[in-house]
């Protein structure tokens, strides 16, 4: 059926197995992907100890046997001097309008790349200076209210009008 794991039953597979096929993934210098098959390892694995098709979740063996990738820290800006500068970088921006304001509006209001790219003009209230988010597209399912400062709603009635 699978490579690593043949046809045999889950109850026969045991930590050497796992650690096995995760190696694999390992050794091709996938730190994070090899640590995010380990945990669907573990959920197939509980849900077949809750199905009676196992004992225990043999993953829970591994603790510390992989290694730990390199955090890497996205870019930021931590300097006030260096936010006037990326302003002043936007404002001087000489590509698509909407590009333009779609950067003002990340910088300004601090909301994830998918949440601003999904946005639409009924879920802007200009006059009340805010924005809701319908909780479809929010990470955690719940309507998000992003109140606007001056500088927002001049973009958006920019790119309005």
């Amino acid at each position: 059926m699978y490579p690593d794991s043949g046809a045999r039953p889950i109850r026969e597979i045991g930590p050497p197995d796992v650690l096995a096929a995760l190696r694999k993934i390992e050794a091709r210098g996938h730190h994070e992907t090899t640590h995010r098959v380990k945990q669907r390892c573990s959920q197939v694995f509980r849900y077949a100890v809750a199905t009676g098709r196992a004992e225990r979740d043999v993953t829970a063996d591994l603790r510390g046997a992989l290694a730990v990738g390199v955090s890497q820290n996205d870019a930021s800006i931590k300097e006030p001097a260096k936010i006037g500068q990326l302003m002043r970088s936007i404002d001087g921006y000489d590509g698509e309008p909407t590009t333009r304001a779609a950067l003002k509006l990340g910088a300004l209001t601090f909301v994830r790349p998918g949440e601003l790219r999904g946005a639409e003009w009924a879920e802007f209230d200009l006059a009340k200076s805010e924005w809701r988010i319908p909780g479809a597209r929010m990470k955690m399912g719940e309507q998000h209210i992003v109140p606007l400062s001056a500088q927002a709603v001049a973009v958006l009635e920019e790119l309005e009008g």
